[in-house]
C-alpha cells in the first residue's frame, strides 16, 4: 500500500518502520532515490538506503511524524516533516531521537507518491 497524497508519505513510513517491515518501507522509495546522511553523504539507490533503514530497525527505532508543511507542484512535492521517537544506542540504552526532515516526492501515473530525495536532518 502506497500513499495517494504526498502529506501521507511520512505516516506510511512511520507505520512500516515501527512495524519492522523493511520491504514495505523500501516500497516508498523510488529505485534511484537519494538519502542524505547526518554526515552529509548522499546515498544513491535503494540498496544503500535499505542498509541505513535496516540498522534503524535493528536499533528498535520508533518514530512519530508530523508534517509541518507540504508544497506540491504538478507531480512533485516537498515535505517539511518533524520526526520524534526513540531508538537504542550502541550500548542498548534507549535514547530520544529528533529529526527535522525534508523530503521530495514524485507522483506516479497510478496516483501514488514515492520519495526521490530524503534528508532527515535537512532543516537542522
Amino acid at each position: 500500500m502506497l500513499p495517494d497524497k504526498p502529506a501521507d508519505w511520512p505516516r506510511f513510513f512511520e507505520q512500516h518502520l515501527n512495524a519492522g517491515d523493511l520491504d514495505a518501507v523500501m516500497a516508498l522509495y523510488e529505485p534511484e532515490a537519494r538519502f542524505v546522511t547526518k554526515s552529509g553523504e548522499t546515498l544513491v539507490c535503494r540498496d544503500r538506503i535499505r542498509k541505513v533503514l535496516a540498522a534503524m530497525m535493528e536499533a528498535k527505532a520508533r518514530l512519530h511524524s508530523r508534517v509541518v508543511k507540504a508544497v506540491t507542484v504538478g507531480d512533485i512535492a516537498q515535505l517539511y516533516t518533524d520526526f520524534e521517537g526513540t531508538m537504542n544506542d550502541d550500548s542498548g540504552k534507549t535514547v530520544a531521537i529528533r529529526h527535522k526532515a525534508f523530503e521530495v516526492l514524485r507522483c506516479h501515473p497510478d496516483g501514488t507518491w514515492r520519495l526521490i530525495v530524503g534528508d532527515p536532518n535537512g532543516r537542522e
